[in-house]
């Protein structure tokens, strides 16, 4: 098996889209779940559940202590961070395949694309003047809980810096995984734009489309058009930049750390099954089930 036969090329790029449109849904509806619950278990009552949003109403606790005005609105990228330092470690301790590696590595980069960014956008997000009920993004609402405190902002925001830069880290070293010759610049532009570039705008502008029909675009179309962008352009820029830095931009590693090439033989069970996927999404989860 190689990665640089042009025929198996195709295959290999297939498949990582395949593998980002799975690992995407892996992702986003976790968090929104993530909301879901924290909010029933605060005694709200659960309105909907969507690919891009959660809504409930009427929590039953008091939300005034420090922990609830935390968690009511801010568990999901809370949970996006632990979830993403798990999968870490299973890139680095299990013996991965050339289909489970890319999986595992995507997921990690989104669910700490997710979790960092709230905190890092949600800094620039946050009014200190909103109107009632639409102060925009997670932790924006979170630090609105807090009064605007600034220094708490600036701590978020420093962490969800540091996060990002955390995932740039983690695309360059672990793409090197996969290529046989780190010397080989057309190798790393193959492996990195497969496994990077291609399941990134595939995944924004597709998931960009089918969440037009969601809750968030028929509420508020003007609210969607800044934040479904932003979350999936630049929410996970880290896979952009991962394909910049291993194929043009970063000199490359010394030493190999070679496993084997992301899959590239024909999978037409996956890409039937990321195609179901994406079909359930754009029918059902984007849309979102109401209670």
């Amino acid at each position: 098996m190689t990665d640089t036969k042009k025929g198996s090329r195709l295959f290999m790029i297939l498949n990582c889209i395949a593998l980002g449109i799975i690992a995407m849904n892996l992702t986003a509806p976790v968090h929104e779940a993530t909301h879901l619950i924290t909010q029933m278990i605060a005694g709200a009552k659960p309105i909907v559940l969507a690919f891009g949003c959660a809504g409930t109403v009427d929590p039953t606790v008091g939300i005034d202590s420090v922990f609830w005005k935390v968690m009511y609105t801010g568990s999901a990228a809370l949970m996006n961070i632990a979830i993403g330092f798990i999968l870490l470690i299973v890139l680095k301790k299990f013996k991965l395949g050339p289909l489970s590696r890319p999986l595992v590595l995507m997921t990690t980069m989104m669910h700490f694309s997710m979790g960092f960014g709230y905190f890092l956008r949600d800094f620039f997000l946050y009014d200190p003047n909103p109107d009632p009920g639409i102060q925009q993004g997670d932790w924006a609402k979170v630090f609105e809980n807090f009064g605007g405190n600034l220094a708490l902002r600036i701590i978020m925001l420093m962490i969800g810096c540091i996060g990002i830069l955390f995932v740039f880290f983690i695309a360059y070293r672990q793409a090197f995984h996969f290529i046989r010759d780190n010397n080989d610049k057309k190798e790393r532009n193959r492996v990195a734009s497969a496994i990077y570039l291609f399941p990134y705008l595939v995944n924004a502008v597709v998931f960009t489309l089918v969440e037009l029909n969601g809750p968030v675009a028929k509420d508020n179309i003007n609210s969607f058009l800044i934040i479904s962008p932003i979350i999936n352009i630049f929410g996970m820029i880290g896979f952009f930049w991962g394909y910049m830095f291993v194929a043009h931009m970063v000199k490359p590693r010394k030493q190999n750390v070679y496993f084997f090439s992301p899959c590239v033989e024909r999978k037409l069970v996956l890409w039937v099954f990321a195609a179901a996927l994406l079909a359930f999404d754009a029918l059902f989860l984007c849309p979102g089930f109401f209670f």
